[in-house]
Order: C-alpha cells, then structure tokens, then sequence
C-alpha cells in the first residue's frame, strides 16, 4: 500500500455500500495512476461528528500517500473524492474537510518491509 484513504463520517455504517469503496478506489486508482493494489479505503461511520458547531451529517478525510500529494494533484484528488463522498454518502460540500499528507517512504510500512524496500 502507498495510498490510504481514511474516511470518518456521522453518516450510519448501514448506509455506507461495498460500491463507495470500489468507486474510491477506482477514483484514486486514477488520480494517482497506480493500481488498485496500492490502495487501502478505510471508512469508519456513525462517529459523533461536531462541525461548524452542527451535528448534520458531516465527513473527515485523511489521505496518505508515499507519492502523489502535491498542489496540482491534490485538485484532482480532492475533485474526485468530493463527488463520490455526496453521491454516495449524501453529505453536503460544506460539510466535508480532506486532509492530504505526504507520507516519506521509510514512514509507510506493509507486508511487513517498508515502503522503500
């Protein structure tokens, strides 16, 4: 994995299909243009959300990644995720944040080696 994308959300865990997931990672498949093995897609629902002083129905991204997080791709990104996360989440724009951190290689670790092995 070079790629994760973590998602919480006040939006219930019933309401979250196994389609969001495929249509995420398909979506970063190409933003990133890697394959679909390097991408991990966590979504953790029906968390107790406080945004903008409201308990509407809200989501926090985080994405992670060995490569790929820059101003230019972070559009594109960003772009791609926002769409997914109202069609199928149903949540407003103004109701959802990502965050893109840049991850060094020797910080991600899976299959027990380190991303730089």
């Amino acid at each position: 994995m070079s790629i994760v994308l973590r998602i919480d959300t006040s939006v219930s865990h019933v309401d979250i299909d196994d389609e969001f997931l495929v249509q995420s990672t398909e979506a970063l498949a190409k933003t990133f243009q890697k394959p679909k093995s390097d991408i991990l897609v966590f979504v953790n629902g029906d968390q107790p959300i406080l945004f903008a002083g409201s308990t509407e129905p809200a989501v926090i991204v985080s994405l992670l990644s060995v490569d790929g997080i820059n101003e230019i791709k972070n559009k594109l990104h960003s772009a791609a995720l926002f769409s997914l996360l109202t069609k199928y989440l149903k949540v407003n724009e103004n109701r959802i944040t990502i965050g893109f951190s840049p991850i060094e290689p020797h910080a991600m670790g899976i299959n027990g080696k380190l991303s730089i092995q």
